[in-house]
């Protein structure tokens, strides 16, 4: 849009001068110069590059996810700092964990009887482990189940939610 050189005092008192530099002349006469594009020969060379859709994320294998999940077994057996995961635990995550932690009486042991493995998006791995706990003084170990979800957060993978019933 060109503004003619000078213009009458707006109602707001505002006075619009042309920036000689930036706009167009308003002479027909004189076309000027072509610019680059003007020219009627064929561009040689490729003209597109073709790039293949993005790669989806790559999920971790239930190898990957299973010393992850033993990780936090380790945890709640007093084996392993908290303070390690740190890193792959979301905020609500790792609150739940120091909370399980502050519940679990010293002494008992969690092992790792059997994971299963669902991936409903390309950023999402949702897991159901079944946990089998044991206490020195009792014979017959607990069996507790667990719901654990990974979400990719950027590059990396992240622990969103970790519940032990």
């Amino acid at each position: 849009m060109s503004l003619p050189a000078f213009a009458e005092p707006s109602p707001g008192g505002v006075v619009l001068h042309a920036l000689t530099h930036y706009e167009p002349t308003h002479e027909t006469d004189d076309p000027g110069p072509l610019g680059r594009w003007s020219s009627l020969r064929p561009v040689r060379g490729p003209q597109l590059t073709l790039v293949g859709p993005p790669a989806e994320p790559v999920a971790p294998t239930p190898e990957v996810l299973g010393r992850l999940v033993c990780h936090v077994l380790e945890v709640l057996d007093g084996r392993r700092s908290v303070t390690q995961l740190r890193t792959i635990l979301s905020d609500p995550a790792y609150e739940a964990l120091l909370t399980r932690l502050r519940m679990t009486t010293p002494g008992r042991r969690h092992r790792l009887r059997s994971l299963h493995t669902c991936y409903p998006t390309s950023t999402a791995v949702e897991l159901s482990a079944v946990i089998e706990v044991s206490d020195r003084s009792k014979e017959r170990p607990r069996i507790r189940a667990a719901a654990i979800r990974f979400d990719r957060v950027d590059d990396r993978w992240h622990c969103a939610v970790l519940r032990i019933l």
